[in-house]
């Protein structure tokens, strides 16, 4: 697909002359937010745009989005860098970018063919100038998010190990200070689902 998009419910003007934007972006047929512009590069039932966000998203004016929302679908990019400053480019001042990643420890993340990176606690952190964590990493980029939080989820599809999980989850989100201790010594006995971040654009 090149740079062409597909308004496929003729939403596009009426949602960019709305007050309050959010768009989310790999929607599949699951629409998360109420009046949100659903982006897919496959069409579907409740796929408002189809396009892929790898070549940018040309339809949407510089600062004028509140919310860009995605759930396990920035694993799945080629140009993950251009992409985030697509996204960075899209906010307004002060809009969020709320998105679910798989965390590095997820096992069942190799076995799709079409994920191309994991993520952990600091993988936004590069892309932010205020330190969240007590380490630091080194900035390549021109992107500006704030890390407003960040939450390790902890999930079994064996339902008998969500007891478990929910020990875990409490335990290792209790403050940064845990979330840390997990990555660093924890993760080779204890496997984490994904990560929920929410960044704020600076």
């Amino acid at each position: 697909m090149d740079l062409k998009f597909i308004d496929s419910n003729n939403k596009l003007n009426d949602f960019l002359n709305s007050e309050k934007k959010t768009i989310e972006i790999g929607c599949g047929n699951i629409r998360v937010f109420e009046n949100s512009l659903t982006l897919d590069i496959i069409e579907g039932e409740n796929v408002d745009i189809v396009c892929d966000i790898e070549n940018g998203l040309p339809f949407i004016p510089d600062n004028s989005i509140d919310v860009v929302y995605s759930s396990h679908v920035l694993e799945h990019l080629t140009k993950f860098e251009f992409c985030m400053a697509e996204i960075s480019r899209v906010l307004k001042k002060g809009g969020m970018q709320i998105c679910k990643v798989p965390h590095f420890t997820n096992p069942y993340f190799y076995s799709d063919y079409t994920h191309k990176r994991t993520f952990g606690i600091y993988s936004f952190s590069y892309f932010s100038n205020t330190p969240y964590f007590k380490r630091g990493v080194p900035k390549y980029n021109s992107i500006h998010f704030k890390i407003k939080k960040v939450k390790i989820v902890f999930y079994s599809h064996y339902w008998v190990l969500n007891v478990f999980n929910k020990l875990f989850q409490f335990l290792f989100n209790s403050c940064r200070f845990t979330q840390e201790f997990y990555e660093a010594y924890f993760f080779k006995f204890i496997s984490a689902y994904e990560i929920r971040f929410e960044l704020e654009k600076e």
